[in-house]
C-alpha cells in the first residue's frame, strides 16, 4: 500500500449494536476497494475483519480489527469494533483512535440499545458521525420508521441524504436527496439514473427541507436566500454538509444492502466527502521534559510522536502494537522513546494491517494508523516520541470490569503457564483483570460479563493450551 499524506486519510470507526451488520459492511467495502476478490460472510467464518478463531467459532466480533481501504486518492482506515457490550473496551479504544464514526443500524431491528451506546461513545470523543442502515433488501426493513425513531432520539440533526426506492416490495434503487435524483441498482452495486416515483415526492420534500434548513444556518447570506425561497446549488449543499458534519451539527443517514453491494460505494464516497481528515482534528500531550502542553494536532511538520491504542498478541501472527501517529512522519528505521517507561525502541519495520495481514510501508504520516511488530517494552496506552521531544499522551479511559470467576490450575505445574497466558490476554484486552484474594486463597479473573469470561477461558484452553 502506498504512503498517504495527512489530508488524504480518514479514520473511521464502525459502531452499533451486535449483529447490526458492521463486519458484513467492512467485507463489502474491502471487495469494492479491491482488497478481496470475493465477498466473505460471517456465517462461513471467512471475513477479512473477523479472523480470530474465537470470532470464527462464535460468529461475532470480539476485538477491533483494522482494514485500510484505498478509495480514489484517499485511504479510509476502517476500525471494525465489536457491538456486544461484553467487549465494549475494544469499541472504546477504537473510538478514541478514530476521527469519525459510522453508526450501523440493522434495517430489520431498527434503533437498539447498542445504537444509543454508540451515539454516547461518539459524544464522549466528539466524533463526527453518519448513520448507515443495513439490510434494506429485507421486506420488513422500514427506512422511514427508523429515521423517525432516530429523530425522536437525537433531534433535528438527523438528516437523510439517501432513501430507498422499492418496486414490488423489492429494493430496486434510491433517491439522492442532495441532487434530487433517482438511481436504479444494476449488478454489483452499479447504478443508473431513473425517474423518482411519484409516491416518494412527499419524502423527498420532507428530507430535503431538513437539509436546506441546515445549509441556511451556515451563513447569514444563505439564511436570507433560504427565506427568500432561493434554491441552493448541489455544490453549496455539499459544502455546507461537509462543514456541519465535521462540527457534529448534522448527522447524515444513508442506507443499503452490503451483501448485495448496494449503497456501500455511496457510503465510501460520503466518508471521503463529509468526514474530516486528521489535520482538522486536535490532539495534545505533555512534554515530560518541559512539562508544557504539546499541541500535536496531527501536524506532519512537528516532532515525531504517536500513541499505542491497541495490542495484538496472537501466537500465530505475532505481537503488533497498533499506533496512531499524532505528529511528524514516522519511518521504518526510526528509534523512538517509550515515554512512560523511558526505554528506547528501534522500529525496524512499519506495517498497515488488513485484518490479520501485515503489509510493509516505509513511513506513516501524522494522523495515519499503522502497526509495529515486536516492540518489547511497549503496551497499549504507551506513547512513542523522540528523546529530544518526549511527548506523553493521555490513555483512553475504559469501562471497569465487575464480573469475575475463580480459577485454579488443574495440574500443579501449570501456574506459571496460566500466568503467562493471562498476561498476554491482558496485554490485548485492558478490560481483563486478574486478582489474588489472599484472605480466601483464590485467584479471580475479572471481565465485562459472562460472555467475556467465557471467551477468556476458551482462549486459555484453545490458544494457550492450559
Amino acid at each position: 500500500m502506498k504512503v498517504y499524506t495527512t489530508d488524504r486519510i480518514r479514520n473511521v470507526v464502525l459502531l452499533g449494536h451486535g449483529g447490526s451488520g458492521k463486519t458484513s459492511l467492512v467485507e463489502a467495502m474491502a471487495y469494492l476497494g479491491g482488497i478481496t476478490s470475493r465477498l466473505g460472510n460471517v456465517t462461513d467464518g471467512n471475513t477479512i475483519s473477523d479472523f480470530d478463531k474465537e470470532e470464527i467459532k462464535r460468529k461475532f466480533s470480539i476485538s477491533t480489527s483494522l482494514v485500510p481501504i484505498a478509495w480514489g486518492d484517499v485511504k479510509v482506515n476502517i476500525l471494525d469494533a465489536p457491538g456486544y457490550f461484553d467487549f465494549v473496551g475494544e469499541a472504546e479504544e477504537a473510538a478514541a483512535a478514530a476521527d469519525a464514526a459510522v453508526i450501523v443500524v440493522n434495517g430489520k431491528n431498527g434503533v437498539e440499545v447498542g445504537t444509543l451506546k454508540a451515539w454516547a461513545l461518539c459524544e464522549k470523543y466528539s466524533l463526527p458521525r453518519m448513520i448507515f442502515i443495513t439490510n434494506m433488501d429485507f421486506d420488513n426493513a422500514s427506512f422511514r420508521k427508523i429515521t423517525e425513531d432516530l429523530t425522536e432520539q437525537f433531534g433535528k440533526k438527523i438528516a437523510p441524504i439517501h432513501f430507498p426506492i422499492r418496486e414490488n416490495e423489492k429494493f430496486t434503487g434510491y433517491v439522492n436527496v442532495v441532487k434530487k435524483a433517482g438511481r436504479k441498482w444494476l449488478e454489483k452495486g452499479q447504478k443508473e439514473e431513473c425517474p423518482i416515483p411519484e409516491y416518494l415526492d412527499e419524502y423527498l420534500e420532507k428530507y430535503r427541507e431538513t437539509l436546506l434548513e441546515a445549509v441556511a444556518e451556515t451563513s447569514e447570506e444563505f439564511m436570507d436566500r433560504y427565506f427568500a425561497g432561493e434554491e441552493f446549488s448541489v455544490h453549496e449543499i455539499m459544502m455546507a454538509l461537509t462543514q456541519n458534519v465535521s462540527s457534529g451539527d448534522i448527522v447524515p443517514v444513508a442506507m443499503g444492502s452490503p451483501v448485495q453491494l448496494r449503497g456501500v460505494a455511496n457510503l465510501l464516497d460520503d466518508i471521503v466527502q463529509y468526514f474530516p481528515s486528521p489535520d482538522k482534528r486536535s490532539v495534545a500531550g505533555i512534554n515530560t521534559k518541559t512539562n508544557e502542553i504539546f499541541e500535536a494536532n496531527y501536524d506532519f511538520a512537528k516532532a515525531k510522536s504517536a500513541y499505542v491504542f491497541k495490542t495484538i498478541a496472537d501466537p500465530f501472527i505475532g505481537k503488533y502494537s497498533l499506533i496512531k501517529v499524532c505528529s511528524g512522519v514516522i519511518k521504518s528505521d526510526d528509534t523512538l522513546l517509550n515515554v512512560e517507561k523511558g526505554t528506547e525502541e528501534r522500529l525496524n519495520k512499519l506495517y498497515v494491517l488488513q485484518g490479520s495481514k501485515p503489509i510493509e510501508v516505509p513511513e506513516l504520516h501524522a494522523g495515519d494508523i499503522g502497526a509495529i511488530a515486536k516492540l518489547v517494552s511497549v503496551q497499549t496506552g504507551d506513547s512513542l516520541a523522540t528523546k529530544a521531544n518526549p511527548i506523553l499522551y493521555p490513555k483512553a479511559i475504559l469501562s471497569t470490569p465487575y464480573t469475575y470467576k475463580r480459577f485454579k490450575a488443574v495440574n500443579k505445574g501449570d501456574e506459571d503457564k496460566i500466568s503467562q497466558a493471562l498476561a498476554k490476554i491482558m496485554s490485548e484486552d485492558r478490560t481483563v483483570r486478574v486478582e489474588n484474594d489472599g484472605a480466601n486463597r483464590q485467584s479471580l479473573i475479572y471481565g465485562m460479563g459472562d460472555q467475556h469470561l467465557d471467551v477468556i477461558v476458551s482462549m486459555l484452553k484453545e490458544r494457550y493450551k492450559v
